[in-house]
């Protein structure tokens, strides 16, 4: 293996003491001269119809400067893709789910803003409401959207080998239907924005956002105002996992007042407007039926997936993709059917949460996996080895397997768990559940254009300064850039600054999402900073007076490989550049995903999309106290095939900050409504989620097989844990209750009821 620098090492976030210290500035403390506080009226309906906007009253308000509503747009629909672009900067004619923004206030304090919501009269009439999988597809149910039959919004039908001949020749047939619930990000920064608009009528936009060059895109088409009308400017952000990714009511109605009173306005949400009526992960009903041979060989899965969206389509095409994709690895199976459909429902919309749609796919097939081991007696980790996938394999939908060590991990975390003592002795009331996952490492086509670019400037003083898109959620990508680019030159960390992100200034990036950070801005990174050393090295050959490929860069210094002892410090070499030879160096890089074979979303499902694939196995031992349901995590063991890690200390945080997520929606999240479809858990007292406090003994083990991709080898690893540790908490529960739980969360009600249902059932034998 390379001896690095800094490349593999455990490097403190480049963020870390500003954030700490309290000194970061987040888009909620941004003030600006003669700025306006903004507030958001929201439906009070689940779905009705919108007769009449008064806003007279508040108008008249002493304090107000300006009111707008749905009218007040230019009625362009924005959405992910052109085919279901379904949504208004604020509805006209109807709302789809209570807490819809309908109009928005702009007032010289909140207090004023506040006052003047109440002062605006709003008629409505009520309409036929649907909230669940089956009141959306039943007979003759109400259509959240006229034009979607049978509340449909986006479909996906795949079909690989023969499943019906497969299942006839499997000796061993089960189905099961699981389901899970919707959860939300929890972020703690609510979303907030501050716009203005400048003299010659530019929109200049702050906020809090996960991938602005998304935002910027969806938000320029549906106010009607071409790119370079509109700046966006990013600091720092108060947490993502993908629920900061689209433009929202606040967005819009911010910059429409701003528009109007030509003064700075500014809005940020309540946690409760947050939890309430902004983005959310799916609930799902997953069939699926697995047909086994006797030795244990998958030989079929034929699954019929329904995802409930709520009351817009938003990425729903996408995460109803990304599902049925999510049953193709990482166990080798050549037949595969999957039926996928996305149903409007009249709650808030869902869009990416933390690992999409593969999350939900993983819990139902990893789960499957072990309910099928249980009943025909087969061991739980050989069952798992013996399907799955190696390198010089091909997936049934096409896609080739290498530099995938997955076979590996699962060997390590049986070990690291004890798997074989628990097998043998089985203690009551514990139980060791696994789970696991395959993800594509850096999407390639899932958005308007799949490079990343990145500009290295070199200082003057021998510093460095990193300019590239993306975004700084609180996975570490600034850090991760960071150490590439001072790999490169040759550079300490403290050397490098990384520029704010700015849609006028930053580099074109299609966003944080889908574990591509690391690949695609890396890679952008790593070609930028090359480019400079490649310009540095031409001056420095010149004093050293040998070969260019002679040349080589460490500790601040450009020597002669051959003699190390002959060299110049980099700033000698820098200035030699800036003021003998006449050129600045500015480094600059791009990177697009290899071998992008667009798959087949509508039939054969075929398609090489994925360049490269992250695997990742999980194993959680559980304690049930019989008594009262309570679960107690023992210990998790996770071992990850990402590569070359980058940062070693990050990479283990968001493992353990992914698998610490997924055990809240394993046991205890939710978000609840009531029959009107009015939220009933929006507010952190109400929506329990894990805390450091609930965070078991983890063992975290990196498998290094570096890529021929990503930069240095590394990999994408952001979400792949959430694939594995949903289903290992889920499979660990129940074994140790030795009741099959289906639908999540499960909680300790539910436990202490299996339990007495169970004890029931064999008093009647």
């Amino acid at each position: 293996m390379p001896e690095y620098s800094v490349i593999g090492k455990d490097i403190p976030r480049l963020d870390g003491a500003v954030k700490v210290s309290g000194q970061a500035i987040y888009a909620a403390d941004l003030v600006a001269p003669g700025m306006l506080h903004g507030k958001v009226l929201r439906s009070t309906f689940a779905h009705a119809k919108i007769l009449s906007i008064d806003t007279s009253r508040a108008e008249k308000l002493p304090g107000v400067r300006a009111v707008c509503t749905g009218k007040d747009f230019p009625g362009i629909k924005f959405g992910f893709l052109p085919s279901t672009r379904d949504q208004l900067p604020m509805p006209v004619d109807k709302v789809r789910y209570f807490g819809e923004g309908i109009a928005a206030v702009a007032a010289v304090d909140e207090d004023t803003a506040e006052e003047a919501l109440d002062l605006i009269k709003v008629q409505y009439e009520e309409l036929p409401a649907v909230f669940t999988i089956e009141e959306a597809i039943a007979e003759g149910a109400p259509l959240v959207h006229d034009h979607a039959k049978g509340n449909v919004t986006a479909s996906n039908r795949y079909h690989y080998g023969d499943v019906d001949k497969a299942l006839k020749e499997s000796d061993f047939v089960r189905e099961e239907t699981f389901r899970s619930q919707r959860v939300v990000q929890g972020f703690i920064e609510p979303h907030s924005i501050l716009a203005n608009v400048d003299a010659e009528g530019r929109v200049v936009i702050q906020a809090s956002k996960q991938s602005p060059y998304i935002t910027w895109r969806h938000f320029c088409r549906a106010m009607n105002l071409p790119l370079s009308k509109v700046r966006m400017i990013n600091y720092y952000i108060g947490g993502g996992f993908s629920g900061k990714q689209d433009p929202y009511d606040l967005d819009f109605a911010c910059v429409k007042m701003a528009q109007k009173t030509g003064r700075p306005v500014k809005i940020t949400l309540s946690q409760q407007e947050v939890l309430a009526a902004q983005r959310m992960r799916h609930s799902k009903r997953i069939t699926i039926k697995l047909g086994v041979k006797k030795d244990g060989t998958l030989m079929a899965c034929d699954a019929k997936a329904y995802s409930e969206c709520g009351g817009y389509a938003a990425v729903g095409a996408l995460n109803i993709d990304i599902l049925g994709r999510s049953f193709t690895l990482p166990y080798r199976m050549n037949n595969i059917r999957y039926e996928g459909y996305r149903l409007y429902t009249n709650k808030p919309i869902c869009g990416a949460v933390r690992g999409q749609a593969q999350v939900i796919g993983r819990y139902a097939f990893e789960c499957m996996m072990s309910l099928v081991a249980d009943e025909m007696g087969l061991d739980q980790l050989d069952f798992r080895l013996k399907n799955s996938y190696r390198n010089g394999d091909i997936t049934c939908n096409g896609s080739h397997i290498y530099d995938f060590a997955f076979v590996e991990a699962l060997e390590k975390v049986g070990e690291g768990i004890g798997w074989r003592k628990y097998a043998k002795e089985k203690p009551p009331w514990r139980g060791i559940g696994f789970g696991s996952g395959s993800t594509a490492s850096g999407s390639s086509r899932f958005s308007g254009y799949t490079s990343s670019a990145a500009v290295v400037k070199v200082t003057e003083d021998a510093t460095i300064t990193v300019v590239h898109g993306g975004t700084e959620i609180g996975q570490g990508i600034d850090t991760v850039v960071g150490q590439i680019a001072a790999e490169v030159l040759g550079v300490p960390m403290e050397d490098v600054t990384i520029a704010v992100e700015d849609t006028d200034h930053t580099l074109l990036e299609a966003g944080m999402y889908a574990s591509r950070g690391t690949v695609y801005a890396g890679s952008a990174v790593k070609a930028a900073a090359e480019d400079a050393r490649r310009q540095l090295t031409e001056v420095a050959a010149g004093m050293l007076k040998v070969p260019a490929e002679q040349v080589d860069f460490r500790n601040r210094r450009v020597f002669d490989k051959k003699n190390p002892a002959k060299g110049f410090s980099l700033q000698d070499v820098v200035r030699k550049a800036y003021y003998d030879v006449g050129k600045p160096v500015y480094g600059r890089g791009s990177w697009t995903a290899p071998r992008i074979d667009f798959p087949d979303f509508e039939g054969t499902g075929l398609g090489t999309h994925p360049f490269d694939y992250s695997a990742i196995v999980q194993a959680v031992e559980v304690e049930v106290d019989p008594e009262t349901g309570k679960v107690k995590v023992i210990k998790t063991v996770a071992a990850d095939e990402l590569g070359q890690p980058i940062n070693t200390l990050l990479l283990a945080g968001q493992l353990e900050g992914s698998s610490l997520c997924e055990q809240g929606q394993v046991l205890y999240e939710e978000m609840v409504w009531d029959k009107k479809g009015i939220p009933l858990t929006a507010d952190f007292l109400n929506y329990k989620m894990p805390t450091a406090m609930d965070a078991p003994p983890v063992t975290t083990i990196h498998i290094i097989s570096p890529s021929p991709y990503g930069p240095f080898g590394a990999k994408g690893g952001g979400e792949i844990s959430t694939s594995s540790s949903l289903p290992a908490y889920a499979n660990a529960v129940s074994a140790a209750v030795g009741v099959r739980f289906t639908a999540l969360p499960i909680t300790p009600q539910k436990i202490w009821k299996a339990l007495k249902e169970k004890n029931a059932a064999k008093k009647q034998k």
